[in-house]
C-alpha cells in the first residue's frame, strides 16, 4: 500500500496557565506562530507600527500553547510517523495527553513513531512552548554570562533564530509556535535522506551520478526503481534491492549543466524514487530536480599581491560574485509565502546578482528560497546559524549542534546553488575584540576548555559534517575568516566596516579598503517615503529627527553618522521628510557604487583575481526601518539598488578620478601632507571596461567633459577603439587630466553603434559643486519613461504610485534623451527629483 501524508492544520491558541478556552486561527495553514494569531485576533497591536514594539515585549516572556486535531483510520500501513520540520523552539509535544516529544532548537528535524498511540478517529496534538527568552536566562544563570553583539547576551545559549532577539536592523519580537508543516505519514515503505550527488568530470563531459536513500520497511524484497530523466527527456535508469541504506551509480554523458545566471542555463534533472513490494505494487515514489555542477573555492598564491586569491570557479569558468546579504525577509516567519521568495528572489536577478549570502543570524532558510534560487542561477552562500557571539559549546549543547548540522545538511544538499558553508557570523571578530583564545596557529581541534569553545564546532564539528553529507561544497570557517586576523584583507573574506562603522573612511576610498572577497559592507538610508507613511500613523511624527523614526531605526550611532556622511558629500538645502529620505538615499547610493565598481576593477583576470566578490549588507529587511538595506521591507527599491544593479552590470565602463599629488602619495607610500595644504590641486582619471560575459566585446569609448555649473562641453570628445575582454577587467586610459569643477561621462558603444554602457565621475565632494537653472523634462510614454536636460543633472529619482522601474537615481547629460522602461502608462501621474532641484 502506497504511503500516505496528512498535514496537521487548523491551530487553535491559548497563553499557558492563564487562559482555559482556546482561540481558534483564523486560518487553516499548516503552520502558524503566536504574533501574527494575536495581530488576527486584535489582541495586540501591530508592532510594526509606531513604537508598539515596546508594548508587545510580554508575549515573548510568557508561555504559549497550541492544539490541533485530526483524523486518522487504520488503513493496514506497518509504520505511522508524526513529521516536525520545526518548531519554534522550546517545546513540550502531546498526542493525546501523552508526551511525544521535547524539542529545545528551532532547527531540528523530528521523525517520531507514533503506531500504536492513534485512535481510530479524531485525535488532539498539542504543543507548549515555553518562553525561550525565560529558557536563556535560566541557562545563563547557570552557565554564566558570555559576549555577544546584538540582542540580549542569553540568546547564545538558545538555538531560536538569533534575530528575534534584535539586531541593528531589527526589533525584538520573541514569537513561537509551530513554523513550519507537521504532518503524519502512513506507510509501509518509506525512503528518507534522499540525495543525488553528482561528480562532473575535469572536462564537464560526463557527470557520475550516485543515488542514495535510507529504506525504512518490514517488507521483505523491496525494490528501488532509479529514474534521471534529461531536461531533453532522454532517461537513464536502473533497479535494485532496496536495503537499510540503498545505494546506485549512474553516468550521464555530454551532461546538461547547472549554470549561475550569465554563464548558461540552470538545466535540473528529474530524479524519480519508486519503491515497489515482491509483487509490483507501489509502496512510495517522490520526484525531485537536481542540477549537476563542478564548484570550486580557489585560494592560490596571486601575482604582484601578498596573499591569496579567494574565488568560485563553477563548471570551470571563474566566477566575479556581485550579490547581496539575506537575512529573514520577516520578522514573523509564517508570514511568508512561495511568492514572496519569488519576488525577492526575482529583485536580485533583475538587480544583476549573482550571489545572495544567507547570514547567520537567521534561519536554514525555507525551501521556496534554495528553489528559486535553483531555478533562476543565483549562488548561495551560506553561514551556518550562529552571529556575532561567544557561543557555548559544552557536551549537551554540542550535540545539540551536531544533530542540527546534521539535519538541515541532509534537507539542503540537494539544492545545486548552494557553493559554500560558512561556519559562523562575526564570531572570530568577537573573539578578538573580547581577547578571547584564539590563536590561529593552534590547530589542536579541540578548544572546548577554553572561553572560545564554540572554535570547535567551527573548525572540527561542522567541516566533518559538510564532508559527510554534501562533499562537492566547500566550506569555510566563518565569515569574515582567512585564518589570519579578520581584518586581514589579503586573505579569505572581509567584512568591510571602516565605512560606516570603524574608522569611518570616506566612501571615495573604497578602492583602499579593498580585500580579496567583500562578503560585507554598506551604508544606511530612510526607506520610500510610502514605506514610512505605513509605520508611523501620527502626521506630527513625519519628520526625519521624531521618535517614531528614529525608532525605526538601530543601528548604532543612527543620526549622527548618516549626518556625518550627508553632510560630508552633498548639499543639504531643506530638512524635510521627503528632502531627508532623498538625501540619504542618494549618499547610500553614490556610495555603494563607488564599492562595486572599485572593486569589479580588482577582477583583472588569470592570477590578479585581487578581489572576486562584492556582497552588499543587505538587499532585504525583516521589517520597515532605516537600515542598510537596498530593499525595504515592502520591496520599495532604494536608489542604490540601482546603483548596485548598473555597477554589476555584464558589461560596464568605470572612472575614477585622482588628485595627482595624493595619487603619487598613495603609490609611494608617503604619509599624507598637513590638511592646510593650500596650492591648486591637479586632478587625472583613469577609466576601465568590464565584461562578466565569456567573450570578448569590440567597442567604441566615447569620453565626453562638462563643466557642471555652466553644463557647457569642455573641448573635444576622445574617441577611443577599446575591447571589452572576456571575463575580467581592462583598463583603456590612465591619468587623462580634468579640471576639478567638470564631470566626465563616459559612453561604450558596440561596433552597430548600440550603447552598451555609461557611466559619469563628478568631483567631490558633491556639495561643493552648483548646479543652476537645470532644465529637466519627464514624460511618460507606453512603457517608458524619457528624461531629458539642458546640463548634466545628478540623480533624477522617479516615483509614481504602483509603477516599478527598470531604472532609477540616473545621471542625464545634454544632448541624450535616457529612456527607462516601466510598467507605466501614458497619463499617469509621475512625480520627481534630482540633486539640487530647488537651487
Amino acid at each position: 500500500m502506497e504511503k500516505r501524508a496528512q498535514v496537521i492544520s487548523g491551530w487553535s491558541w491559548r497563553q499557558a496557565g492563564k487562559q482555559e478556552s482556546w482561540t481558534r486561527c483564523k486560518h487553516d495553514n499548516a503552520i502558524s506562530e503566536i504574533f501574527t494569531d494575536l495581530l488576527d485576533a486584535k489582541a495586540i497591536p501591530h508592532p510594526f507600527e509606531d513604537k508598539n514594539e515596546k508594548l508587545v515585549q510580554w508575549v515573548g516572556e510568557v508561555d504559549w500553547e497550541y492544539s490541533a486535531e485530526f483524523e486518522y483510520s487504520d488503513a493496514g500501513h506497518d509504520f505511522d510517523d508524526l513529521v516536525f520540520e520545526g518548531l519554534d523552539t522550546i517545546a513540550t509535544v502531546y498526542l493525546n495527553d501523552e508526551v511525544i516529544l521535547e524539542s529545545d532548537n528551532m532547527f531540528h528535524i523530528h521523525r517520531v513513531n507514533v503506531k500504536g498511540k492513534l485512535k481510530s478517529g479524531v485525535n488532539k496534538l498539542r504543543i507548549l512552548f515555553a518562553s525561550a527568552f525565560n529558557h536563556g536566562k535560566k541557562l545563563e544563570e547557570k552557565y554564566g554570562q558570555l559576549t555577544c553583539w546584538n540582542g540580549d547576551r542569553s540568546r547564545l545559549y538558545v538555538r531560536k533564530a538569533q534575530y528575534h532577539y534584535g539586531w541593528d536592523w531589527g526589533p525584538v519580537l520573541m514569537s513561537c509556535g509551530p513554523y513550519k508543516p507537521i504532518h503524519l505519514e502512513s506507510y509501509s515503505a518509506n525512503a528518507t535522506d534522499v540525495f543525488v550527488d553528482g561528480d562532473v568530470s575535469k572536462d564537464l563531459s560526463r557527470v557520475s551520478v550516485n543515488v542514495s536513500f535510507g529504506v525504512t520497511s518490514n517488507k521483505k524484497d523491496v525494490d528501488a526503481e532509479i529514474t534521471i530523466m534529461s531536461p531533453n527527456s532522454d532517461k537513464v535508469s536502473t533497479k535494485v534491492k532496496a536495503s537499510e541504506r540503498t545505494e546506485t551509480t549512474l553516468s550521464i554523458d555530454n551532461p546538461q549543466l547547472w549554470y549561475p545566471i550569465g554563464y548558461g542555463k540552470q538545466d535540473r534533472y528529474a530524479v524519480t524514487i519508486v519503491l515497489k513490494s515482491s509483487d509490483g505494487k507501489i509502496l512510495y515514489q517522490e520526484k525531485r530536480l537536481v542540477g549537476f555542477r563542478k564548484v570550486e573555492l580557489v585560494q592560490e598564491p596571486l601575482q604582484d599581491a601578498p596573499g591569496t586569491s579567494f574565488y568560485f570557479r563553477v563548471n570551470n569558468i571563474p566566477i566575479f560574485c556581485a550579490g547581496s546579504n539575506w537575512i529573514p525577509a520577516h520578522s514573523f516567519l509564517t508570514a511568508l509565502s512561495a511568492d514572496d521568495y519569488h519576488k525577492w528572489i526575482d529583485k536580485a536577478v533583475r538587480g544583476n546578482q549573482v550571489m545572495l549570502r544567507v547570514w547567520a543570524g537567521g534561519i536554514y532558510e525555507h525551501d521556496d528560497f534554495y528553489s528559486e534560487c535553483d531555478r533562476v542561477g543565483i549562488l548561495v552562500w551560506h553561514d551556518f546559524m550562529f552571529g556575532c557571539g561567544q557561543y557555548p559549546y559544552h557536551d549537551e549543547i554540542r550535540k545539540s549542534i551536531q544533530r542540527e548540522a546534521d539535519d538541515q545538511l541532509k534537507r539542503l544538499r540537494n539544492y545545486c546553488s548552494i557553493v559554500i558553508y560558512a561556519g559562523n557570523n562575526e564570531d572570530y571578530q568577537v573573539a578578538e575584540q573580547a581577547n578571547l583564545d584564539w590563536n590561529p596557529s593552534d590547530h589542536s581541534g579541540d578548544w572546548t576548555h577554553t572561553n572560545f569553545p564554540a572554535r570547535t564546532a567551527y573548525e572540527t564539528d561542522l567541516p566533518k559534517a559538510v564532508e559527510k553529507w554534501c562533499p562537492k561544497v566547500p566550506y569555510h570557517p566563518g565569515s569574515p575568516w582567512g585564518g589570519r586576523e579578520t581584518s586581514d584583507p589579503t586573505v579569505g573574506d572581509l567584512h568591510q566596516w571602516n565605512v560606516w562603522h570603524g574608522t569611518q573612511e570616506k566612501y571615495q576610498n573604497w578602492a583602499k579598503l579593498a580585500g580579496r572577497f567583500v562578503s560585507e559592507f554598506g551604508m544606511l538610508a530612510l526607506p520610500s517615503r510610502s514605506t514610512i507613511d505605513k509605520f508611523v500613523t501620527q502626521e506630527d511624527q513625519k519628520y526625519p529627527q521624531s521618535s517614531v523614526i528614529e525608532h525605526h531605526c538601530k543601528a548604532d550611532g543612527f543620526e549622527r553618522r548618516l549626518a556625518l556622511y550627508v553632510m560630508e558629500n552633498i548639499t543639504v538645502r531643506s530638512m524635510d521628510l521627503n528632502s531627508w529620505i532623498y538625501a540619504t538615499q542618494l549618499v547610500q547610493a553614490e556610495c555603494l557604487a563607488y564599492a562595486y565598481r572599485c572593486w569589479r576593477r580588482e577582477w583583472r583576470g588569470d592570477n590578479k583575481r585581487y578581489t572576486s566578490g562584492a556582497l552588499v549588507w543587505q538587499i532585504n529587511d525583516c521589517y520597515p526601518v532605516s537600515s542598510w538595506a537596498i530593499c525595504d521591507f515592502y520591496r520599495q527599491n532604494k536608489l542604490a539598488y540601482y546603483a548596485v544593479k548598473r555597477e554589476s552590470a555584464p558589461l560596464g565602463v568605470g572612472i575614477y578620478r585622482s588628485d595627482v599629488d595624493q595619487k603619487n602619495r598613495d603609490l609611494d607610500g608617503e604619509i599624507p601632507g598637513p590638511p592646510h595644504d593650500l596650492k591648486d590641486k591637479q586632478y587625472v582619471y583613469d577609466v576601465w571596461g568590464v565584461n562578466s560575459g565569456l567573450e570578448d566585446v569590440p567597442a567604441k569609448l566615447v569620453l565626453t567633459v562638462y563643466n557642471v555649473a555652466s553644463g557647457e562641453q569642455v573641448g573635444e570628445p576622445v574617441t577611443r577603439k577599446v575591447v571589452l575582454e572576456a571575463n575580467k577587467s581592462t583598463e583603456w586610459c590612465e591619468d587623462l587630466k580634468v579640471e576639478h569643477d567638470c564631470v566626465v561621462y563616459a559612453q561604450v558603444f558596440d561596433e552597430q553603434g548600440k550603447l552598451l554602457a555609461r557611466a559619469g565621475d563628478w568631483p567631490q565632494p558633491l556639495k561643493h559643486l552648483l548646479f543652476p537653472d537645470r532644465k529637466v523634462q519627464v514624460t511618460v510614454h507606453k512603457g517608458e519613461v524619457h528624461i531629458t536636460a539642458n546640463k548634466p543633472v545628478k540623480g533624477v529619482a522617479l516615483t509614481a504610485e504602483g509603477v516599478e522601474f527598470e531604472d532609477n537615481g540616473v545621471d542625464v547629460f545634454p544632448g541624450e534623451t535616457v529612456v527607462i522602461p516601466a510598467n507605466i502608462e501614458p497619463g499617469t501621474p509621475i512625480e520627481y527629483t534630482y540633486y539640487e532641484r530647488s537651487n
